[in-house]
């Protein structure tokens, strides 16, 4: 609005350029006022140094020294501009302060005000309507802060989950080239394919993650921002900023429901890419695109994490390696077979310390690893299905581990589930302590809980297109009380294990295609799915064999040779 000639223009106090309080008013030759700076933007939207006078037109020439040798508004004071930025001068009465609060209107009043467009309206003193206006703008930083330190605890999360998927896929990637080298040139065009899947499922999550952490810090800033308004509101102490900036929190953009609004971009889920591949080695020319395998997009929960995941140690360099067994020892040393049957002829078992050194042996004493496994995987016996040989499974129940159990499975469709004990040196020499029978097809792995009453058996598929399947028995009936049904398809496991977390027992079950371990609940008769044991972790890659040791710790083997730990997180 311009000042100079009449008395209402000398009062007023704002820019009619810029709709705000004047900085550096400037008095053109027309007598209107202007912002220094918004006259130096009209004039560099004109040439030759000419403009025309926002209110009045007239041509209004440039001094050589330029806008700033404008001649300044003396009739503007400083004390009065200060004042009116303040919120204490009436912007519609700018000569009168503003000493009252219209409680109808939620706005600062002076008296003027109040005789007349007021007239009807509830008025108190601004002194009161401040305090009260302090006290909950203090309330309001409380409540701000938190926000803030939700988003940024969620940014956070999400920076963490795209580091976790830049490392998953360096890990698939890395697992997709040790296929490639298995097939040699024959798999170089699925190598491609593979590889170009990947990092589409790859820039997918990526991409979601840029555009989560762009609404984030977008919601983010506009808190920050309403942080720091309240904040510079207390801090000045003015009445009518304090109680303007109140209406704003309580209503405005700085109320529970907008800020709500800011606050409600939260993750539930994480994606990784997974590898979806065939998991036969007896692999032809028409499965090559299945064996190369395609990249997936795996979703799981957000959850804390319950283990701390370590590399031990690889067992060999070669790409294709399969772990069957990984039997940690009492004496601290780690027994690796890479054979279903560690006593078949030719069958290739390794011992390693801690480190990864391999500890020399002359042969692979089957009794030394009975008696020295701390509760699972002592030894097996068994081959193709279609052969009916018997599988073996010995478990510590004992301290002087004196006491085995046994499935044996001859294709009957019944298993005889057996407890033993040794009664010499040589672990095959015992007697039976008691047994039952049980319905079971034939069988990759099984394990036994600690009360020694259930029983979950991995069956073997019963179709080259069907899966395995994972199978509560409780002694001593003879069917299947519970199967598990997983919250992935397809699925393909590949071990279990009983195990406990946080106090209580759990199944673990591996499952090598979807790079994860299930964590089972046990309970009323059902297998039920409750999360994923170290979701998303990037060392976690098909894993092959589950054990544990007398330490708690879960011992992890990976297809490829690679064999972790999984500490509990206390």
């Amino acid at each position: 609005m311009a000042a100079g000639g009449d008395t209402d223009r000398n009062q007023a106090l704002t820019c009619a350029l810029c709709l705000d309080i004047y900085t550096s008013p400037k008095l053109l030759p027309c007598h209107h006022t202007f912002c220094q700076h918004c006259l130096e933007d009209l004039a560099d939207s004109h040439r030759n140094n000419n403009f025309p006078c926002p209110s009045c037109r007239k041509e209004t020439a440039v001094p050589p020294g330029g806008v700033s040798d404008f001649q300044t508004n003396f009739y503007i004071s400083t004390e009065d501009l200060e004042r009116a930025r303040k919120g204490v001068l009436c912007m519609t009465h700018p000569k009168d302060d503003l000493d009252l609060f219209c409680v109808d209107c939620d706005l600062p009043v002076c008296l003027k005000c109040v005789m007349t467009k007021h007239k009807t309206h509830k008025t108190q003193d601004l002194h009161e309507a401040a305090g009260r206006a302090m006290n909950q703008l203090y309330k309001d930083r409380e409540r701000l802060q938190s926000c803030v330190g939700d988003v940024q605890k969620h940014v956070q999360l999400v920076t963490q989950e795209q580091q976790a998927v830049k490392d998953k896929h360096a890990a698939l990637v890395a697992n997709i080239r040790n296929r490639q080298a298995t097939l040699k040139a024959a798999v170089d065009k699925y190598t491609d394919d593979a590889l170009a899947s990947l990092h589409n499922i790859t820039t997918d999550i990526t991409d979601t993650h840029k555009a989560d952490l762009h609404c984030l810090q977008q919601n983010l800033q506009q808190l920050t921002k309403l942080q720091q308004r309240v904040q510079q509101a207390v801090d000045s102490g003015a009445g009518c900023e304090l109680v303007t900036v109140a209406r704003e929190m309580r209503c405005g953009r700085g109320s529970e429901e907008a800020v709500q609004k800011l606050t409600t971009k939260q993750m539930t889920t994480v994606c990784r890419p997974v590898l979806r591949f065939s998991a036969t080695l007896d692999v032809t020319l028409e499965r090559m695109r299945d064996y190369m395998g395609s990249a997936a997009k795996m979703e799981m929960a957000v959850s804390a994490p319950e283990v701390t995941v370590m590399e031990q140690f690889r067992c060999q360099e070669a790409p294709d390696t399969d772990v069957y067994h990984v039997c940690p020892m009492t004496d601290g040393d780690v027994w690796v077979s890479y054979e279903p049957n560690m006593m078949s002829e030719g069958a290739t078992s390794e011992r390693f310390s801690t480190d990864g050194k391999v500890v020399d042996t002359d042969e692979v004493d089957v009794r030394a690893i009975i008696t020295s496994v701390p509760r699972k995987n002592g030894f097996s016996m068994y081959s193709e299905p279609e052969t009916g040989m018997i599988f073996t499974y010995a478990k510590r129940t004992e301290p002087q581990l004196t006491r085995f159990f046994r499935l044996y499975n001859g294709l009957t469709g019944q298993a005889t589930v057996s407890t033993v004990k040794i009664v010499s040196e040589d672990p095959f020499e015992y007697v039976d302590a008691d047994e039952f029978l049980v319905k079971c097809t034939a069988h990759h792995a099984f394990d036994v809980d600690a009360s020694e009453q259930l029983f979950v058996v991995l069956e073997e598929a019963q179709a080259p297109d069907l899966q395995r399947t994972v199978r509560l028995y409780r002694r001593p009936k003879r069917g299947a009380i519970a199967t598990y049904s997983p919250p992935v398809a397809p699925f393909q496991p590949s071990d279990v294990c009983f195990y406990t977390l946080g106090g209580h027992e759990v199944l673990l079950v591996a499952d090598e295609l979807n790079d994860a371990i299930h964590v089972v609940n046990v309970q009323d008769r059902r297998l039920s799915f409750a999360r994923y044991l170290a979701r998303g972790c990037p060392l976690l890659v098909q894993p092959t064999a589950l054990n544990t040791d007398t330490r708690g710790r879960l011992w992890v083997a990976c297809r490829g040779g690679t064999i972790l730990t999984c500490t509990p997180i206390s």
